[in-house]
């Protein structure tokens, strides 16, 4: 798996070969964040949620807490760059969507491009926020396969969605 930032023809650019994000398509990052917080928040209501697919795979509710940690981090390093006072620390994901909607919904265009401090290299806040959307979008099919594993594991038969006897 390749996952992370690359410099593509003097650009860089968020990739990853497993999940398949691709920051090279067009999209409206406000929709984009609003429509993985939604989807994350609701596989939280899975019956499976708590638990594990492998002893080594995070279960569904472990990796909303990581991304709530992540988002926290990623708009408290976006929030320094813009040099905007520190916000209260996000523990839901409900309050991680609501904090980057608000966040994506007030920048400027020069905004966009000022430079954070969380990497070793020059990251600019919409690079900061595209890792964001990438690390949401990929832990959220971490879940769908964790739950299918789950499901897969107890028996489900695909074809009828009932339990094989």
């Amino acid at each position: 798996m390749t996952y992370g930032l690359r410099d593509l023809d003097g650009v860089r650019i968020e990739l990853c070969d497993e999940c398949g994000f691709d920051e090279r398509e067009p999209r409206d990052l406000a929709m984009a964040f609003a429509g993985v917080y939604a989807s994350l928040e609701r596989l939280q209501g899975h019956p499976e949620a708590s638990r594990r697919p492998e002893p080594e795979t995070w279960s569904g509710r472990e990796y909303a807490e990581h991304c709530v940690d992540g988002a926290d981090q990623t708009l408290a390093i976006c929030r320094r760059a813009l040099a905007l006072p520190e916000s209260t620390s996000v523990v839901s994901l409900s309050e991680a969507a609501a904090a980057t909607a608000e966040l994506v919904g007030t920048l400027t265009d020069p905004q966009w491009d000022a430079v954070t401090d969380g990497w070793s290299f020059d990251v600019p806040v919409r690079g900061a926020l595209v890792h964001l959307l990438h690390d949401l979008e990929h832990h959220l099919w971490d879940v769908r396969r964790g739950y299918a594993k789950l499901g897969l594991a107890d028996g489900i038969d695909i074809a009828t969605s009932r339990p094989n006897s």
